[in-house]
This record gives structure tokens, C-alpha cells and sequence, in this order.
């Protein structure tokens, strides 16, 4: 089965067509999450291991080498990632091994992944073509790998082709990062997106893809079950005379990863606005949300949002996550 470009990468796909005689050894695929980056990665890897390339360059989904790559066994294509991004039965065996006391899947790509490259690097082609390297996400590489990936950068075999995949390239190694083309994808139009995520049968509203950061994929990917819970949280915010104390009950059950996440964009909003600005992530309360900001200095809402941005680092795992909630709706109640 060969696999397509979404609607909005064609003109990036055309470039790389135009490229594909000339392709850099390693490419940086970087953009914000849920706008389809990996996807394109593997559509680029696929037509440069296809055997009969059709239209445009893109793979022909019907050769040996396209079934190979559709089943995952292509002898000339290595995917690294992370064990907590394994397909869904490797992290079903990882749950279970959770469950009887051992370690949870790793969000790191360690340096014996990359290390488990070299034959691959130092063989020669299976099928007298390309070699290609996906590692998505790039940034989740730790210092010891990224250095084990830098020598393989430096030194690249022939025919092999790096393509790195990163939601956020400040992360890498800047010795990494300049040894790699890169290439930024940006956010497709709001009206292009909806489009495609109607002729998808996607129930996605304008209202969500907004609160996605207009990021389609991203929007397709937030849980049905958090909908009610974020917006009666919001309804709380609305509310002047909803008091720190209430807000932190209100989410004492809640994973604070999700909340600060939530309260990071209604926070922006608010900055917007006291800026003469407009929503981003919440269209659908735009009126309450320019009520609401009236008695808001902005420059405690700034100061409110890089603490947010503080407290993001220490939202998946805090010590104790009610005095977490009261001490970030306190803060936020001081706003003003």
C-alpha cells in the first residue's frame, strides 16, 4: 500500500521531489506536534526505497519493496523511537510488566538503539538502493545517543539517509542540528483543514481545531472524555467569584499534566486580548474571555504564564498534586 502526502504538504513534497537526486544525507523534519511531520517522513522513506515510483515520486504501493515497508519488514528501513511510542502491542506487554514492579516504557532514545545502527550503516544495501534512518522524536535522543548519532552524521555511509523528526529542534545538539538540512512545516489553513477533516467523517468543530492550535492531527487526537471536564473547568474560570480553593477541588483527580496544558492556553487568550488581540485556542469563549480580562494587568498574566510554563516541567510527576492545583490557582487568583 503506498502512503500519501496530507493535502497540505504538497508544496514541501514538490521540493523534495525536485530534490530527490540531490538529497542531503540528513534531513531535520521539524515543525509544531499534530501538523503531520512523521507522517511525511515515512512517505518520503517509502518512495526512496520504492522499486517503481509513480506520479509526483511518490512510492507505487504495489512492488516488493512497498510490501515490505507496509508490513514493517523492510531489510533497508530502521525506525527509532522511544519504548513509550512502541506499537500498541509492545507498550500492552510493557503495561503488564508495569503492573508486576518493573519500569515503565522509557520516553528517552537510549544510546544502545543507536548503537544497534552500525551494522545496519556498515552493510550494504539489501536491494541496491537507498538506506534510510527514521528517528522520531529527534529531541527525545539523551546526550549519550545524540553524541553516538553525531559520529554516523560526520561519517555517513553511502547511500544511507537520516531523516530526523522534531517537535522541537532547540532540544537537539546544535552540532546535530547543523549537520542536517532542515526543513520547517508549518500549520495548514484553518479552512484547508477543516475540509480535509470533514471528507475524513471527522467530527472535529472549528471550536476544537482552534483549541488545538489549529493543528488537524492534534485535534483528531484529544480524548472525547476530556471535553466535558475541560470545559466545566472553564466555566469555573468564567466565573469571578470561583475561589483558588474551589478550582484546586475541582481538579484534584485530574492528571495535572492535561490542566496546565489547558490553563496554558487559556492564559494565552487572555494575554491576547489584553493586548487588543484575539482568541487563538478558545474562540468559542472569546466574549467571556474579554469580560474576564478587563481587571488583568498584563504584565501579571505574563508573569502567570512563564510559571505555568515553569510548572510544565514538573506537571507529569509532582509530589503531592493537590497543593499543586492550590498553589497554581492561587497564583492565578492573584492575577489582578
Amino acid at each position: 500500500m503506498s502512503i500519501k502526502y496530507f493535502p497540505w504538504q504538497k508544496k514541501v513534497w514538490t521540493q523534495l521531489a525536485d530534490m530527490r537526486e540531490r538529497l542531503p544525507h540528513a534531513m531535520l523534519i521539524h515543525g509544531r506536534p499534530g501538523i503531520g511531520k512523521r507522517h511525511l517522513a515515512e512517505v518520503l522513506a517509502q518512495s526512496l526505497l520504492c522499486e517503481d515510483r509513480g506520479d509526483e515520486g511518490l512510492a507505487c504501493g504495489v512492488c516488493p519493496a512497498c510490501a515490505w515497508f507496509a508490513s514493517g519488514n523492510h531489510p533497508d528501513f530502521r525506525l527509532v523511537q522511544s519504548e513509550a511510542l512502541a506499537p500498541a502491542q509492545e507498550e500492552a506487554e510493557a503495561g503488564e510488566n508495569a503492573e508486576e514492579g518493573k519500569k515503565k516504557p522509557s520516553k528517552q532514545i537510549k544510546i544502545d538503539q543507536i548503537r544497534d545502527l552500525s551494522d545496519f550503516l556498515n552493510v550494504g544495501s539489501h536491494r541496491n538502493g537507498h538506506r534510510v534512518v527514521l528517528i522520531c522524536p529527534a529531541e527525545s535522543m539523551n546526550p549519550g545517543s545524540a553524541n553516538a548519532l553525531l559520529k554516523s552524521l560526520e561519517e555517513p555511509s553511502a547511500g544511507v539517509i537520516f531523516l530526523l523528526v522534531s517537535h522541537q529542534p532547540s532540544k537537539l545538539l546544535a552540532t546535530v542540528r547543523s549537520r542536517c538540512h532542515a526543513l520547517a512545516l508549518t500549520l495548514p489553513p484553518r479552512e484547508m483543514s477543516l475540509r480535509w477533516l470533514q471528507e475524513q467523517g471527522s467530527k472535529v468543530t472549528p471550536a476544537l481545531l482552534a483549541f488545538a492550535g489549529d493543528a488537524p492531527l492534534e485535534a483528531t487526537a484529544l480524548p472525547d472524555e476530556e471535553a466535558e471536564t475541560r470545559h466545566r473547568l472553564f466555566d469555573l474560570l468564567s466565573q469571578p467569584t470561583s475561589s483558588a480553593l474551589s478550582l484546586a477541588d475541582y481538579c484534584q483527580r485530574l492528571p495535572p499534566g492535561p490542566v496546565v496544558n489547558w490553563m496554558l492556553k487559556w492564559t494565552y487568550d487572555l494575554i491576547a486580548l489584553a493586548s487588543s488581540g484575539k482568541a487563538r485556542y478558545n474562540i468559542d469563549r472569546e466574549k467571556k474571555l474579554s469580560a474576564l480580562v478587563q481587571g488583568m494587568p498584563l504584565l501579571q498574566l505574563l508573569r502567570f504564564y512563564s510559571t505555568l510554563s515553569s510548572l510544565q516541567a514538573i506537571s507529569e510527576h509532582p509530589l503531592n498534586a493537590r497543593l499543586f492545583f492550590d498553589d497554581l490557582f492561587i497564583a492565578y487568583k492573584e492575577i489582578g
